[in-house]
């Protein structure tokens, strides 16, 4: 397993693996949600995963997803967080390092995992948005 930085906030390219087809796995993009020595040590990571956006068509989008613009997603047309399937992933299955989203961005993720938890309600997340 490659050393990479570990940091919460930072983006990988990951292999997920398929529940439905063990052994087989799609590339996709996936946020770190921890931070600290324990965690830079452990095998495994909690994550959530970005799709990359197709086109500059809005996307259908639920509470618990957050949108990255192009600049912060470095890609063509943005990309979409998805907050509500949290995931813990082996840390060999990381491809590559890269990108880290910015705090404010990690802070509406924040957000949007409490919402999905059940932790907070919409409107508290409609109402801090104003």
């Amino acid at each position: 397993m490659r050393n990479f930085p570990f940091k919460r906030g930072d983006v990988y390219l990951i292999k997920l693996p398929l529940p439905d087809k063990i052994g087989h796995t799609l590339e996709k993009f996936a946020v770190n949600l921890q931070e600290g020595k324990i965690i830079a040590q452990a095998p495994t990571f909690v994550c959530v995963i970005i799709t990359t956006l197709k086109s500059s068509k809005s996307p259908k989008l639920y509470p618990t997803d957050l949108l990255l613009t192009p600049k912060e997603s470095k890609t063509k047309f943005g990309a979409k967080v998805i907050c509500n399937q949290i995931h813990t992933l082996h840390k060999s299955l990381i491809i590559d390092h890269k990108y880290h989203l910015s705090p404010e961005t990690m802070r509406k993720i924040d957000e949007r995992l409490l919402l999905g938890i059940g932790i907070i309600k919409i409107e508290d997340l409609l109402s801090g948005s104003k």
